[in-house]
């Protein structure tokens, strides 16, 4: 058996990345910055280096910051300059890693551990995969698609307030319970948790109608690895959650007052 010769491609525009896409269907790696776990895939002849496509930039608009999708981890907590943003990031990664991860390679490989997914999710933000229209939600089927594309934007709404709380083995180890909160433009509250591999969740709040305690513990209530138990986390989670909710609210009147 004889192994597949593979050819290296560099485009220096969106012209010269869709011949080649067009050329090689079915059979092209990209190369989108830097990776946790970098490996060939089966089928691939050619590899595309999305380097000179300028992806790496970020635009603030209006309403949203638009980022592409091989800003790094660095890059993303610079320009939101969230304490706890930058705090989930240090979690997630040492100081190297932070300046080469692209996003859309991070996104591909996060789980429910990862603490920038997490803050990611809560702030509800969109991704718009190569050649696509419309943006989508982070989810299974997101990430079943980066196996063979890449991130072009990444979408992050605003308002970008954000809170978040984790607990760990350690402190800067990969969290066991993680929760992160964000106020969005109609007062509800989005909340985003996590802390098993296998766990994502999202939910809704609206002031003065629900603390949500009891929909936290429910999430957790089957959720047993070998880092933690269900309830241990149910606790943990509820704490955690009211802490993020604390935060946002001192963040509020902090803004308000200025």
């Amino acid at each position: 058996m004889t192994k597949t010769e593979l050819s290296y491609a560099r485009p220096v525009n969106w012209d010269e990345l869709e011949a080649l896409q067009q050329e090689f269907p079915g059979q092209i790696m990209y190369l989108a910055g830097g990776d946790y776990h970098p490996r060939a895939k089966e089928k691939v002849s050619v590899l595309i280096d999305l380097q000179e496509l300028e992806l790496d930039q970020v635009e603030f608009t209006e309403d949203a910051i638009i980022l592409g999708g091989l800003t790094n981890l660095q890059q993303l907590g610079d320009a939101l300059e969230s304490a706890d943003l930058l705090e989930a990031i240090s979690i997630e990664a040492g100081i190297n890693l932070r300046n080469s991860l692209s996003l859309t390679n991070y996104v591909k490989s996060s789980n429910g551990r990862s603490s920038v997914q997490i803050c990611l999710n809560a702030m509800e933000t969109k991704y718009r995969l190569s050649g696509e229209e419309d943006f989508q939600s982070h989810s299974t089927t997101l990430k079943a698609k980066l196996v063979h594309d890449f991130v072009e934007d990444i979408r992050i709404p605003s308002p970008n307030s954000l809170a978040f709380a984790s607990v760990g083995r350690s402190p800067k180890d990969q969290p066991v319970v993680a929760v992160a909160a964000s106020r969005r433009s109609d007062d509800r509250i989005h909340v985003a948790c996590g802390g098993s591999e296998l766990m994502w969740a999202e939910f809704d709040l609206y002031p003065g109608n629900d603390d949500g305690e009891t929909t936290i513990r429910d999430l957790y209530k089957d959720v047993n690895d070998k880092w933690s138990g269900a309830d241990y986390r149910q606790e943990v989670a509820a704490v955690l959650l009211s802490r993020c909710l604390q935060k946002l609210i001192q963040d509020t009147k902090t803004k308000e007052e200025s």
